[in-house]
């Protein structure tokens, strides 16, 4: 392969999750199709440390079971990337009760609450120690109503592109602590930034201010 780096993300958040054999059958391909690196979609699809509603009846990984899909890869020569949410998509997880002190909106996490990091430092804590690879990607696409639900209530209106930012620098100071180096989609950049909210909208600028507050 031309690239350096040349990887595929398998979701593995719909429904329950495919079976550790299977997967490997997914890795045997991969490598022979000349992949080498691998990112496992999880939004809440994984055990997490006193955390029992984590994947609650979806089919958890468990920690052994992650550790056999990382030496796998690592055998053929494929590179295992967590790849999970830490700020969007968690409406399986906000549905009940127990995370309502975490809860902006429907699937969005609340910033500015302590609750909020202490959780996503124990999400990032996991996965570190469970994949060899220093790289992990958390999320934080298509957050569409950050800051617009309890946010809101309790702090008053910011613009979304502020809380991103600041959301994102709490997050990454986590990752720094626990030594493994972030990747996020960019999508909100350009939807927070764009007059109507497009993905597409030509003419759109993210302000110098923003671009200098991302970590």
């Amino acid at each position: 392969s031309p690239f350096t780096t040349f990887g595929i993300m398998l979701d593995c958040s719909r429904n329950a999750v495919m079976t550790v054999e299977h997967f490997k059958g997914w890795l045997e391909r991969l490598s022979l199709l000349g992949y080498n690196m691998a990112m496992l979609y999880t939004e809440d699809t994984y055990e997490l440390p006193d955390e029992p509603l984590f994947g609650f009846m979806r089919g958890a990984y468990t920690k052994a079971e992650l550790k056999q899909i990382d030496a796998f890869a690592a055998k053929l020569g494929i590179e295992m990337i967590p790849c999970i949410q830490t700020l969007g998509h968690l409406e399986q997880i906000l549905t009940w009760g127990a995370y309502g002190g975490v809860r902006d909106t429907g699937s969005v996490l609340l910033v500015d609450e302590e609750k909020t990091y202490k959780l996503i430092d124990k999400m990032v804590a996991h996965w570190s120690g469970v994949f060899r690879s220093k790289r992990i990607h958390v999320g934080m696409d298509e957050t569409h109503d950050l800051g617009r639900g309890r946010y809101l209530d309790r702090f008053g209106y910011h613009h979304g592109v502020e809380l991103f930012n600041k959301h994102l620098q709490r997050v990454v100071a986590i990752c720094e602590r626990h030594q493994v180096k972030p990747m996020i989609w960019s999508d909100m950049y350009f939807r927070l930034s764009a007059k109507n909210g497009g993905y597409y909208e030509p003419g759109t600028v993210i302000a110098p201010d923003v671009i200098k507050n991302i970590p």
